[in-house]
Parts: C-alpha cells; sequence; structure tokens
C-alpha cells in the first residue's frame, strides 16, 4: 500500500531527526521525575535544620540574605509552615551602577533555615555539571533546553516535541495488521519473541512503544504546551475552546514612569493573601510567594506544587496598591484553560501522585529505549542493504522466524 511506504518513511526519518533529543529527555525526565528526593539524598545538609522556634516572615529572610549578597534581590521565597524544613530563596542580580548591567552572581539558589535565617546551601542554578549539588539544576537544564542559552534551547525541543507528537500516529499506524482477523494478528505487535537480534531489536521497539503509547503521547503533547506554549499550544487549543489569557498577558508592559520598587513588602501581601483565602475558604496554606519585578505583581501560592495534584492555587497582588489583580485557579475556566493547566502536572506525572511519577519516569527509560532500537533498526537494514555486505541474510532469517513476515517492512 502506496500509505504505508510513505509512513515507513516518514517514521524512520522523523525517528532519527529527533531520536538523540529524545534519548537525553527521557533519561533526564525520569531522573527529574523524583528530583525532591534524589535532591536531598545527595545534599542532605541543604535540607536538615536545627533552629527551633517562630518562623522569620519572608521579608525578613529576604532582608537577611541580600544584606549577605547585596549584588542580588530575592525575588521567590518556599514558605514552610513548621520549623524542621528549609526553606527555599531565589534571586536576581541586581544592576550595577557602573554600567548599567546585571551584576555576575556566584550563586542564586539558597536554602535556609526559616527560624534563624542561616544559608543551609547555596548554588548557581544549571551549572554544569555532575558535582552533587549541581546534578539535578543540570538535569533539569538538559531536559528543558539542552543547555542552551536563551530561547532557543527551548524552541528547539518544542520543536523536536511536535514531530514526536505526529510521529506517535505513525508508529502506531505501522503496527496494525493488514488483513484479517485484525486483533489476532495485532496482537502479536504487542510481544517481544525470540529469534535473531534484529528481531528482538524490532519486537522491543514495536511492543515499547505500543505499550505506552497513550502515556508518551500525553508526555510528547505536554512538551509541546511546556516549550511552544504561545507559539503553537495555545492557538491550536483555541481552535476548539476559548483560552483566557494568562495574569501576565492581561497585566503587559507596565508604564515607564511606574516605580520599580515595591510599596508594599513580602510580609505585607502575605497577610492580604491568608486574608482573601480565608474570606474565600481555602483550606490550603500559603505554600510560596514571589514577586516580579517586570509586571509589578506578587504572586501567593496555597499548598504545595510538588505534592498537589493538579498544582497551587495563586493570587496575583499588585505591588503598589496591594489591590487583588488575578488569580489562577487549577480546574476553573474555559475547557481550553483547564486542559492547558493539565499539562504540567502530567508531564511530571503529579497529578496522579507517587504512582504517576513512578509511571512517567518509566516511560523516560521506554523512550531512551526506543530510540535506542530505532536507531539500531535502521543502521541494520541499511547496512544489509550495502553490497557484500556479511550481514546480507539478517532481514531474510528474521522473515523466515516471523509468524507476520510483513511486518518486517512495516519499519
Amino acid at each position: 500500500m502506496k500509505w504505508r511506504t510513505a509512513v515507513v518513511v516518514l517514521h524512520r526519518y522523523v525517528g532519527l531527526a529527533t531520536a538523540l533529543f529524545l534519548a537525553v529527555a527521557g533519561l533526564t525526565g525520569s531522573i527529574i521525575a523524583f528530583h525532591h528526593e534524589i535532591d536531598e539524598w545527595l545534599n542532605p545538609d541543604f535540607y536538615a535544620t536545627s533552629g527551633r522556634g517562630p518562623l522569620l516572615s519572608p521579608t525578613q529572610l529576604a532582608e537577611r540574605l541580600e544584606r549577605e549578597n547585596p549584588q542580588m534581590r530575592v525575588w521567590y521565597l518556599s514558605l514552610k509552615p513548621e520549623a524542621g524544613e528549609a526553606a527555599l530563596a531565589v534571586g536576581l542580580p541586581k544592576t550595577n551602577p557602573d554600567d548599567g548591567k546585571p551584576f555576575k552572581l556566584a550563586y542564586n539558589w539558597f536554602q535556609v533555615d526559616p527560624v534563624t535565617g542561616v544559608t543551609l546551601g547555596r548554588r548557581l542554578w544549571g551549572a554544569c555539571c555532575f558535582e552533587r549539588r549541581n546534578f539535578v539544576p543540570f538535569m533539569y537544564e538538559l531536559h528543558y533546553k539542552l543547555m542552551i542559552p536563551g530561547r532557543w534551547g527551548a524552541v528547539l525541543m518544542g520543536v523536536v516535541a511536535v514531530l514526536w507528537v505526529v510521529d506517535c500516529f505513525f508508529g502506531l499506524a505501522l503496527t496494525l495488521p493488514r488483513g484479517r482477523p485484525f486483533f489476532t494478528k495485532w496482537k502479536i505487535a504487542w510481544t517481544v519473541k525470540g529469534g535473531s537480534a534484529y528481531r528482538r531489536y524490532l519486537d522491543w521497539h514495536r511492543a515499547g512503544g505500543l505499550w505506552l503509547w497513550i502515556v508518551l503521547l500525553l508526555i510528547a503533547v505536554s512538551s509541546v504546551a511546556l516549550n511552544l506554549r504561545k507559539e503553537v499550544f495555545v492557538p491550536v487549543v483555541s481552535l476548539f475552546s476559548p483560552v483566557t489569557p494568562s495574569v501576565f498577558e492581561r497585566r503587559g508592559t507596565l508604564p515607564p514612569d511606574r516605580p520599580k520598587e515595591p510599596a508594599l513588602s513580602y510580609d505585607d501581601i502575605l497577610g492580604r493573601a491568608t486574608a482573601e483565602a480565608k474570606r474565600r475558604s481555602w483550606a490550603l496554606a500559603p505554600g510560596e510567594i514571589f514577586h516580579s519585578r517586570a509586571t509589578g505583581l506578587y504572586g501567593v501560592g496555597f499548598g504545595d506544587h510538588d505534592v498537589e495534584g493538579w498544582g497551587s492555587s495563586w493570587l496575583y497582588f499588585d505591588d503598589q496598591d496591594g489591590k487583588l489583580f488575578g488569580e489562577n485557579i487549577p480546574g476553573q475556566g474555559t475547557a481550553g484553560d483547564v486542559f492547558i493547566q493539565l499539562q504540567t502536572p502530567i508531564h511530571g506525572g503529579r497529578i496522579a501522585g507517587l504512582p504517576g511519577r513512578i509511571l512517567i519516569a518509566l516511560a523516560g527509560l521506554v523512550t531512551v529505549m526506543l530510540s535506542v532500537t530505532g536507531i539500531v533498526i535502521w543502521w541494520r537494514k541499511r547496512s544489509a542493504r550495502a553490497p557484500g555486505f556479511p550481514g546480507i541474510s539478517i532481514l531474510g532469517r528474521a522473515r523466515r522466524e516471523s509468524p507476520d513476515r510483513c511486518r518486517t517492512r512495516n519499519v
């Protein structure tokens, strides 16, 4: 069939073009599915706190860190409800008044004791490579943008994700049998049998892709959402359902005469957010807070985003007058809004709790296997076609050993 021949060629070359990228993404994705556990195991000193007593407020923690690191301003803080757990603080460089450029920071991520304010650990996010304090952040940067500076790495991985989505359907189509009975013949594609090494590679490639096909497709789609949200994902979703502009899209660019420094502190905003959550009868405590100088907004997240299946609920406040500007509540909005909200928790597996994260880690390893076996299958077929190649009979043996001989033509 002509369509099948065309799909074979497309599957082969799309797979070869994306194999290396997907292998890296799959392996690193399996690791960061358990990023917190791995980081705590590698860096126990970052998380063990000794202070006991009242917690310092977010403003107190930020001011202490900024005194110790005068070239930095704290823009994010995690909020721990009790002593015994370290708080995370993230900084951005201030502007050097001598040349108008941002200072170059030695560190920008800090684990601090929320009672004493003592810094337990510090690191520069994304620094290379396998030192224990850098391992998890390096895996993140490698996973999302291959350590390529700026936006280009994310765009590249987004293009790979688009090709992956399409190739998922190419691969599925090539497993469908020709002839009847349909399900009896299709069942063969779901199994791994004995035989030559080539046959085993082919069976692992086909069966591995089938058994986790839905999961791999969901990961591929969510990868497009995370890397090409505005460029591809939102426009496509908008064809089926209206999509509400995000808080930051509605905020837009601030006028140049607006004050750059916030008139309200982290503590001021946390008090307003807590009161608003109480008014709404929210049971979850505040879990994180940030200040975006570019938009003039504070954001307060409720709950633990690593635990909540759909992620945290967010409230956003103006940094000058403290008025509530917007919100982002998981599960609320149009069908398009909810579909977009689901992509991040699906991609990390937390939407299904621990079983979901285990499944994502397994899917990452399967992605590596599919990439490797796909390259091996292509190389063996290419070599078998070469004149005088001693393995010329590989494909013939594979076909004779297979109960469904035509399947070797589907790769």
